[in-house]
């Protein structure tokens, strides 16, 4: 250990690449420790800044990466030998091939911000220009990167923040983009103030402004959201959660045609929603996929579970499968409305447009069928391509998403601007087995009822099931692997309108490209006026 920072610090760059990587995924699910988030930046910056080369500062962040992927998706070697029936052996090869580009934005940035770095500190430039790289630039750089490199599981450092309901309210205007430029900018300012600059104390007092000024921003937003943001809201919901924790090696033996798994799947579901008709519920969700079946086409199942909802007299919302119109031997996975009124069962259906590689659909599978032949035990499920919502009797009118979907900020912008009240999230963790896979999930679909102040419904096969109210609060979660049917009210919202997010996106990103572009320039103009 050496001195050169107020506070004993490592300096070797691969522990302090490491110690960065650590701090993120015991931020998140199920550790949940959010405080030591804010070492992120402080040790990341660190490792790059005490690089010898753009390549080894490239390197740096590649074992932060990893380090993070290691922690917080371990579950991925579980899911690679249920899913593909493949030997741990192989399965731990093959998440350490996936570790190497499942976070790519990490060394990326790493690479950019040492380049940009040596070159802002060697063009003369002003101690006010560099305390802006660190407290501006480099969160912006950071929060650009994670932004638009894409994801297999997409996730922004932010998203640690969901159990925060002061500090995720401003989502509903930025996303949770600015959460993670937040973040950074405390952490990098830290950095600045701790390294030994004995010549830069007034500047110090400067440098607490721009993060100050943030954490303050988003705490007077925060409580303001919480105590006062209010809608005209709807009649209460009372929604059925349904989780028959049927797992899905039981649900593809049922769909593959063993008339008695099929019969064992949907008695459960029966069962349990009889449970649950004692409370009275207005709506009743079971999770995606939980009918093994085309609901679409008429079978004698088909009509025993029109009969069942008919025997309900409540509307019913499940995951299934549905027919694609130019190919018999394909189909989709689907979501059905079931709502009987005035004697009539009316149905809609949803087929889902974000498919998930390698579970749902391969890669390349379309141009080299061979690949489905050598592994037959994925999918081939074709893709929608509406976002359509579902309308129950008494108008209420509900968006849908399945699984995967409710993590994709962008899409879910589609699905709020379909005049929407509510969402409904039908998804299956079942393959993910007793890991954090559940709950991370889980916490991702938070932010979108903040970002659009829609109340939302999540049931999901094996857990974890719950709702979240406009204010991004939720409800007790169920259990993983345990058959239950919770009960749940939610508030839709009397009039669907757009939130600043719902109809303008990603703006806050546009201007930290502005800004980001600002300071790179002004560090070209500095080493120009040098040079001369």
């Amino acid at each position: 250990m050496q001195r050169i920072y107020n506070i004993t610090f490592p300096t070797n760059r691969w522990v302090l690449s490491i110690l960065a990587g650590v701090c993120v995924f015991l931020a998140f699910e199920t550790f949940n420790w959010v405080p030591v988030l804010l070492l992120f930046p402080l040790a990341f910056n660190a490792a790059v800044r005490s690089a010898r080369s753009t390549w080894e500062a490239f390197r740096i962040g590649f074992l932060t990466s990893l380090v993070i992927m290691l922690g917080g998706f371990y579950w991925v070697t579980y899911v690679i030998h249920e899913f593909g029936g493949i030997p741990w052996s192989v399965s731990g090869l093959l998440f350490l091939g996936f570790c190497g580009f499942g976070a790519l934005n990490f060394p990326v940035f790493a690479a950019l911000s040492y380049f940009f770095n040596q070159r802002s500190h060697s063009a003369n430039a002003s101690r006010s220009h560099i305390l802006l790289w660190y407290s501006i630039g480099t969160p912006a750089l950071f929060t650009l990167i994670e932004w638009a490199i894409p994801k297999l599981f997409p996730w922004y450092i932010g998203h640690a923040l969901y159990r925060q309901l002061w500090a995720i309210q401003i989502c509903e205007f930025t996303g949770a983009s600015l959460l993670t430029f937040i973040i950074y900018s405390i952490g990098s300012t830290l950095d600045y103030l701790l390294q030994k600059h004995p010549a830069h104390v007034k500047p110090m007092k400067r440098a607490l402004l721009i993060p100050g000024g943030l954490i303050l921003l988003q705490i007077t937003i925060g409580f303001w959201c919480l105590k006062h943001r209010s809608f005209a809201l709807s009649a209460p919901l009372k929604v059925a959660l349904i989780q028959a924790n049927i797992g899905n090696l039981d649900k593809v033996q049922a769909k593959q045609g063993s008339l008695s798994r099929v019969d064992t799947v949907l008695s459960t579901y029966a069962e349990l929603s009889r449970e649950a008709l004692i409370q009275k519920p207005d709506l009743i969700v079971w999770p995606e996929t939980a009918i093994p079946l085309r609901m679409d086409i008429p079978s004698p199942r088909q009509f025993e579970i029109l009969n069942l909802v008919k025997e309900f007299n409540i509307p019913l919302i499940s995951g299934g499968y549905g027919s694609h119109s130019a190919n018999p031997n394909r189909e989709h996975n689907s979501a059905f409305l079931l709502d009987p009124s005035e004697g009539s069962l009316r149905t809609e259906t949803y087929h889902k447009n974000i498919l998930l590689a390698f579970g749902e659909y391969l890669p390349l599978g379309e141009i080299f069928p061979v690949l489905y032949r050598m592994f037959p035990q994925v999918s081939d499920f074709a893709r929608g391509h509406e976002q359509k919502a579902f309308t129950l009797s008494n108008g209420i009118r509900l968006g849908i998403s399945i699984c995967y979907e409710a993590i994709v900020p962008s899409f879910m912008r589609k699905v709020a601007q379909q005049q929407v009240q509510a969402l409904v999230n039908l998804t299956n963790d079942s393959w993910f087995g007793p890991t954090s896979e559940p709950y991370l999930h889980g916490a991702l679909t938070v932010f979108r009822s903040v970002e659009h102040r829609l109340p939302q419904v999540r049931v999901t096969n094996t857990g974890a099931s719950f709702t979240v109210d406009h204010l991004g609060q939720m409800s007790n979660r169920s259990e993983i692997y345990r058959p239950e049917a919770l009960i749940q009210s939610i508030s839709p919202r009397a009039a669907a309108t757009l939130t600043t997010y719902g109809e303008w996106g990603d703006w806050f990103i546009a201007v930290l490209g502005i800004l980001l572009s600002f300071l790179i320039f002004n560090t070209w103009r500095n080493r120009a006026s040098v040079s001369v």
